[in-house]
């Protein structure tokens, strides 16, 4: 039997970023903005990933409670051996970490909150996870007070990739937000299917194709290292599934989603079963290939 077509709306969401700007809400956290490493781009040509808590925040909205069970398990952190392997899983596990917070997952939030901090050490952005944070949200999380859990949550994140883009660690950079996409994904296609494929859940989805097609662009100018470009293959894969479903540009019309400066059109977006059934698979290859733990004599 041929799947229900779903026709759903996403904006195009390639924003600028200006000095001096307005802050961000503060219950949406900091964005991160990656430019090219040593280039002279103008600020136009600038993209501005969405971090996991504004995905998050939306779908709790609409998914209610989190599933603790679809985190990436902590006790693989040791198991990670490669620089690959321990960047694509430090993206994994912070996205885990802002998940947890945001869903509400306080006991899951100390314990991924601690796992990224190990793999942050390995990576060299230890500095991000201080121990002053965890007191706090220790403190936090013995009075219940989830939300300064989200607050702590999405700071750690954003100072580890601010860290990475400091460093000009831009290879690495480009693989932990690699990770952090593909298991925003994962968690996301988990609450589609937890709420019955609601239209609401479904846009968030359409959505990701226009955040992927700015990573796998952010990731371009370190495609000389074979790691990031074999990453980006990968990446490339899920790119041609969601391209492969119908797509049809119209006049943007009023504010996004995320309340940020639209350039461009809005595409509304058919989603069949079986193309979603697609993307579903691809995702969740790439992610059981990639989290899955090393044999550290071949890492």
């Amino acid at each position: 039997m041929k799947g229900t077509v779903l026709s759903i709306t996403i904006s195009a969401l390639l924003v600028t970023s200006c000095g001096g700007g307005n802050e961000p809400a503060k219950d949406k956290g900091p964005d991160l903005v990656i430019g090219g490493e040593g280039t002279e781009e103008s600020v136009s040509s600038i993209y501005q990933m969405p971090t996991p808590n504004e995905l998050f925040g939306l779908v709790r909205e609409m998914a209610g409670a989190g599933i603790k069970q679809m985190l990436n398990p902590t006790a693989n952190v040791d198991k990670y051996a490669s620089l690959k392997s321990r960047a694509f899983n430090f993206g994994v596990y912070s996205t885990d970490l802002v998940y947890a917070s945001y869903f509400k997952l306080n006991v899951e939030v100390a314990r991924y909150y601690l796992t990224s901090k190990k793999l942050a050490d390995g990576l060299g952005v230890a500095s991000a996870f201080s121990d002053a944070d965890f007191v706090r949200l220790e403190a936090n999380l013995t009075r219940g007070d989830s939300d300064s859990l989200e607050i702590i949550s999405n700071d750690a994140y954003a100072k580890a990739y601010a860290k990475m883009e400091d460093e000009k660690m831009g290879s690495t950079l480009a693989i932990v937000l690699a990770g952090g996409w593909v298991e925003s994904m994962h968690l996301l296609l988990r609450q589609v299917e937890g709420a019955g494929k609601a239209k609401g859940l479904m846009v968030r989805l359409g959505e990701q194709k226009v955040t992927l097609e700015h990573l796998i662009e952010m990731m371009e100018p370190h495609s000389s290292d074979p790691e990031v470009a074999s990453m980006m293959k990968d990446l490339v894969v899920i790119r041609d599934v969601y391209d492969q479903v119908d797509v049809k540009r119209v006049a943007h019309q009023g504010a996004s989603t995320s309340g940020r400066m639209v350039l461009g059109d809005d595409m509304q977006v058919e989603l069949t079963d079986d193309k979603y059934n697609a993307l579903a698979k691809a995702v969740d290859e790439l992610r059981a290939r990639m989290t899955a733990p090393e044999d550290k004599t071949n890492a």
